[in-house]
């Protein structure tokens, strides 16, 4: 039989206790560190983000990567918008948007390819946000650290992309709707003269179908001006 000093099995269990110690979870402190960082970005106004400082990151440990997550999101899609807004401004200039009917049916020919361009930008943005939320499910976070996050990853994904699309989609119904009132124009060109904002004619039934349409292009232009204007809103919301 083989016995063993009691002193000496204490020892070796307080020194195997001291190495486990020292090599212990260091997972609460740093979630607690991550939680305090997320807080700061959640009680900011706006979506705006904050840089960790490297001694930050070195807190996060691991949680590192969950906030990852969102900055790559945000760099891939300010890429994307970047693109966007490239080819938008090669196809009607840097004028901005078309202020008169006369301006309108100069920039016709150039109206499918912006509502094709912007058909795509909204795709990437429904894209990479079910990228974004695809990582987020896959991370592991304790609830109190998931109710923190979520916040955050709404304020900065979530509800940004949402106002994107929005006003996006706002543009398209902008485009279709110039593009209907130009084509009208043109067709009917030889009963019809175009001055500024106006469009004269002596038939009674194009005077009704052309007020038709520019009514209904202004229609449209105040629900577009709406959606920039909640954007603007939710960006400078708490």
């Amino acid at each position: 039989m083989i016995s063993i000093n009691r002193s000496f099995a204490g020892a070796i269990l307080i020194a195997l206790g001291l190495l486990l110690g020292g090599c212990g979870d260091n997972g609460p402190d740093q979630r607690k560190a991550f939680i305090a960082f997320l807080q700061q970005i959640n009680q900011r106004a706006g979506p705006h983000f904050l840089n960790p400082k490297p001694e930050e990151e070195k807190a996060f440990g691991d949680y590192l990567r969950h906030y990852t997550v969102i900055t790559d999101f945000n760099k891939d899609l300010t890429a994307a918008a970047d693109v966007y807004d490239k080819k938008v401004r090669a196809t009607v200039g840097n004028d901005g948007q078309a202020r008169t009917i006369e301006q309108m049916i100069s920039r016709r020919p150039a109206y499918p390819a912006i509502k094709d361009e912007t058909a795509k930008f909204i795709q990437t943005i429904e894209d990479r946000v079910a990228k974004a939320n695809a990582e987020r499910a896959a991370l592991k976070q304790p609830d109190d650290l998931k109710a923190v996050y979520d916040t955050t990853f709404n304020k900065l994904i979530t509800a940004p992309a949402r106002a994107m699309v929005k006003s996006n989609k706002g543009l398209i119904e902008m485009t279709e709707s110039s593009m209907r009132l130009v084509d009208y124009i043109n067709d009917h060109r030889g009963k019809l003269t175009v001055s500024g904002t106006q469009v004269r004619t002596n038939d009674p039934r194009i005077t009704t179908e052309v007020n038709a349409l520019i009514l209904a292009h202004q229609e449209v232009g105040k629900r577009f001006q709406e959606t920039q204007r909640e954007g603007q809103r939710m960006m400078d919301a708490r």
